[in-house]
């Protein structure tokens, strides 16, 4: 059994923030939580021109609070190129609004009213492998990776899925995630046994 929630939210559980190079592009992107009910949405224009000032992402969405009251939010989270440390190409970062931190993502979290690095935030934010008892590690992984499987069957299995008698990507990549889960399944069943239920198993 998992410990007790404290009240901590895991990087999962938070609003996570596509960039083509030489355009400007806008979508709306929305979330579901955990439960799959929808818990957001919010409109994103991604700018990656020539230009450092107009290498941007901005993010524009209204947020109520408890008493009913609501704030719009618009501001930009600027890009970063770096110099990859193989010698081959760049990688690019998001600017955090608030640390001035360069990150690969960016997270809404305890109520937070925009989006930053982890380390911006005075309460930690977890993992789920973090939070979960040591017991049950491998159960976690097990369902997690069941969960992704299933996000991805439908397109992993419609279409041409080899191409040259190779798999494309979907269907490698849902191949991956279907062995990664037998593993986590038989791990599940011996060293993730409670002490207690192992002698039960064995007789």
């Amino acid at each position: 059994m998992g410990r007790p929630s404290t009240g901590a939210w895991t990087v999962y559980e938070s609003l996570r923030s596509y960039l083509i190079k030489g355009k400007q592009i806008s979508t709306i992107l929305s979330w579901s939580n955990q439960n799959g009910s929808s818990c957001g949405c919010i409109k994103v224009v991604c700018s990656y021109l020539n230009e450092i000032s107009k290498r941007y992402v901005q993010l524009i969405y209204t947020m109520t609070n408890s008493s009913g009251q609501k704030t719009d939010y618009n501001y930009k989270l600027f890009l970063n190129e770096i110099h990859s440390n193989i010698g081959k190409g760049k990688v690019l970062y998001l600017q955090c609004p608030q640390s001035d931190r360069k990150c690969r993502i960016l997270f809404k979290a305890y109520d937070s009213e925009i989006f930053k690095c982890r380390q911006a935030y005075k309460n930690r934010l977890y993992y789920d492998c973090q939070q979960t008892s040591k017991m049950n590690p491998y159960n976690d992984s097990y369902w997690r990776l069941d969960k992704h499987s299933k996000t991805i069957e439908k397109t992993a299995k419609r279409g041409r899925r080899t191409y040259n008698g190779v798999l494309t990507n979907k269907p490698c990549r849902f191949k991956r995630l279907h062995l990664k889960q037998w593993k986590m399944n038989e791990l599940r069943w011996t060293l993730g046994v409670p002490k207690a239920l192992k002698g039960l198993i064995k007789e």
